[in-house]
């Protein structure tokens, strides 16, 4: 009796014993630490929080009161207003459920050789967050973020730029052609779906193009060393449409497009921000911009001017309301004029699984383009002919198939490269490229400092439609002395 309860109390001494090894294994246990890391949906979960995070509330923001590709409410932000709490929820978003993913890829399965491009591919898209966070924050957590520390020191941009610079180079000279690949790539799928490694190496060269264009003011000498060095192997950036960026949204509740939500589900959002934005008609309809019906409806509402000179499209502008006297003293059009009332968004843009622009073949020849004019590089051909090839690979795009407009466009004075805008078409004058308050235009001008550059630039804004925050970080970027719109 004594001994069986000798090993009753040794069995129970035991078993507890283990249970609080157990429990003291759990205890030390990071949470955070993932036991298993699956590359597959690691990379397509970053993915996803990436377009979520860049695309979705962010774009809209962007969209309204940045580019002003189109229009709505004016809020905090239409202000240049900064909200902390609000600011905090974006990082959030990029930091924790963008960059955290890929993150892990690198981390866990860099010394793995059956995930060499993985982690390459990993890297190259976390180099893209990043272009996004510096750009939209300035200096930022880049070299020691993601550690899981509570005290992160921050980056300077130079220093963000340069290590993102070396990374894309890097990663795009040593994927292996005939190496892993994912699955299931949702960014550069091949018609099997899995990864298609040439798309990686071009994005990575294009991305690379973009940055160092973009810090070209900041520091010529960074630039010029990279844009050179991708000089050399054009071939190997973005080159046809075939090749361009684009992430499509998933089909389902979770993964659904952003603005369906907002505007096909809540409806009640309709009147909020997706009237065309005056700014952006400016550039395009007094030059009869063939792309305009793939961008907006045709506004048939009374309300517009009568004999408008930019009908069928008329525009929201960033306010409605009546300037101080001595400013403007003409009548308002505006004044008490619904969203709904202009030209709108087309409804393809707002569709359950749109496709979003990431980089484009366009982009990339009005890129070099601008390089070539800048003296930053010397291409395979002028400024002149990577301006037409980016205007034409935009048409192409949106599915303009119009040659005799296409023809018609690119020979109008102030798009044909070299030729200032024609103020003696209508009877408008000046008038016919500017805002309604007389503020700004789309004139390009033989007495302004660079009007060739102007040219450049304009096209880089209305080739990157939709692109709301890719196009605030180009346009405003060190590397550009003006932005637009203006």
């Amino acid at each position: 009796m004594k001994l069986n309860k000798l090993i009753y109390a040794v069995t129970g001494i035991t078993i507890l014993a283990v249970s609080c090894t157990k429990d003291l294994e759990r205890i030390n246990t990071n949470p955070n630490q993932l036991a298993e890391v699956n590359p597959e949906y690691l990379f397509n979960t970053s993915v996803y929080q990436t377009l979520n995070a860049s695309c979705g509330e962010m774009k809209k923001i962007a969209l309204d009161n940045y580019v002003q590709y189109n229009y709505g409410q004016t809020n905090q932000f239409g202000r240049y207003g900064n909200v902390p709490s609000t600011n905090s929820k974006y990082f959030k978003n990029f930091y924790n459920y963008a960059l955290l993913p890929a993150h892990f890829i690198i981390e866990k399965k860099s010394e793995d050789p059956e995930c060499y491009n993985k982690v390459l591919i990993a890297r190259i898209w976390k180099a893209y967050i990043f272009s996004q966070v510096t750009s939209i924050w300035g200096p930022v957590p880049m070299s020691k973020a993601l550690t899981g520390k509570t005290s992160i020191p921050y980056d300077d941009e130079q220093t963000i730029y340069r290590s993102l610079l070396d990374e894309l180079k890097y990663c795009a000279e040593n994927i292996n052609p005939e190496g892993d690949v994912y699955i299931n790539d949702p960014v550069f799928p091949s018609g099997s779906k899995s990864s298609d490694l040439t798309k990686w190496i071009k994005f990575a060269n294009s991305l690379r193009l973009r940055l160092a264009v973009r810090i070209c003011n900041a520091d010529r000498t960074l630039a010029v060393q990279h844009i050179e060095d991708i000089f050399e192997n054009e071939d190997m950036l973005i080159s046809s449409n075939d090749d361009n960026c684009i992430i499509y949204w998933g089909d389902n509740e979770s993964t659904r497009n952003y603005y369906y939500d907002y505007f096909i589900v809540q409806s009640e959002n309709m009147d909020k921000a997706n009237s065309a934005g005056e700014a952006f008609l400016m550039h395009t309809a007094p030059y009869s911009d063939p792309r305009l019906p793939k961008f907006f409806t045709p506004c048939t509402s009374s309300n517009m001017p009568e004999n408008f000179h930019w009908a069928p499209y008329w525009g929201k502008p960033k306010t409605d309301h009546t300037p101080v006297s001595g400013l403007y003293d003409g009548t308002n059009p505006h004044s008490g004029i619904p969203a709904t009332e202009y030209s709108l968004m087309l409804d393809s843009y707002f569709a359950m699984s749109y496709g979003q622009m990431i980089m484009s073949c366009a982009e990339t020849n009005l890129l070099k383009a601008e390089a070539v004019h800048l003296g930053l590089a010397s291409g395979s051909a002028t400024a002149e002919n990577y301006y037409k090839s980016g205007i034409l690979a935009s048409m192409e795009q949106f599915g303009v198939t119009s040659q005799d407009a296409i023809t018609e466009y690119m020979n109008a004075d102030g798009i044909e490269f070299g030729t200032c805008t024609d103020l003696e078409l209508t009877q408008e004058g000046e008038a016919y490229y500017k805002d309604y308050l007389g503020l700004s235009s789309s004139i390009i001008r033989d007495s302004e400092e660079d009007p060739l550059y102007h040219q450049i630039i304009m096209q880089q804004y209305i080739a990157m439609f939709n692109q709301a925050l890719d196009t605030a970080q180009t346009l405003t970027g060190a590397g550009h002395s003006s932005a637009l719109p203006a």
